[in-house]
């Protein structure tokens, strides 16, 4: 239920000086607005993937903006950010980490490999493909981090942190749930 004043200055009334006054002036108004009590999960608005994709979407705008001038695409500063955690990791182990598809991870580490910032080893034959960061890339990420913190900061904020942490939370227990 909401509240909303409006202005009525549609009544007045003269005083002696024959100037107007409002005599009505707020008219109370009181929307109720009310929920089905079950959701339409057949209408696309309620789409649970469509939301999700469509939220990604902007989310990813949003740090791809912030990220841009570093020459770092949100996608590609995740795997950085990863690469950094360890010594090596295998393609294997660094794609079921981020929850992409290895097709995907090779498209997205073409550029880093291609501008020096990850070193890829091995592979071919059943060999383990071996991926790395390089120094350049360290420095990459010292750069590209305060404009992560920025974007980072904003939507937190946009949010607020116990939202944030409820949201994550939440995502998280669907995303183990639906991958069994």
């Amino acid at each position: 239920m909401s509240f909303t004043r409006r202005r009525n200055f549609a009544r007045f009334a003269h005083d002696k000086n024959k100037s107007k006054i409002a005599v009505d002036n707020v008219i109370a108004v009181v929307h109720i607005h009310t929920m089905p009590k079950e959701l339409d999960l057949s209408a696309m608005e309620n789409c649970v993937c469509f939301n999700l994709r469509w939220v990604t979407r902007k989310v990813t705008q949003f740090f791809d903006a912030e990220m841009r001038r570093h020459g770092i695409r949100p996608t590609q500063g995740s795997i950085l950010a990863s690469l950094i955690t360890k010594d090596s990791w295998t393609m294997a182990e660094l794609s079921d980490w981020l929850g992409m598809e290895r097709t995907t991870l090779v498209r997205n580490l073409r550029p880093l490999q291609r501008d020096g910032l990850v070193k890829v080893g091995g592979g071919g034959r059943g060999r383990l493909v071996e991926l790395a960061i390089t120094p350049k890339g360290r420095k990459q990420m010292e750069k590209l981090t305060p404009a992560w913190k920025s974007a980072q900061s904003a939507a937190v904020k946009t949010l607020g942190e116990k939202r944030w942490s409820a949201v994550l939370s939440d995502l998280e227990t669907a995303a183990l749930a639906l991958n069994k």
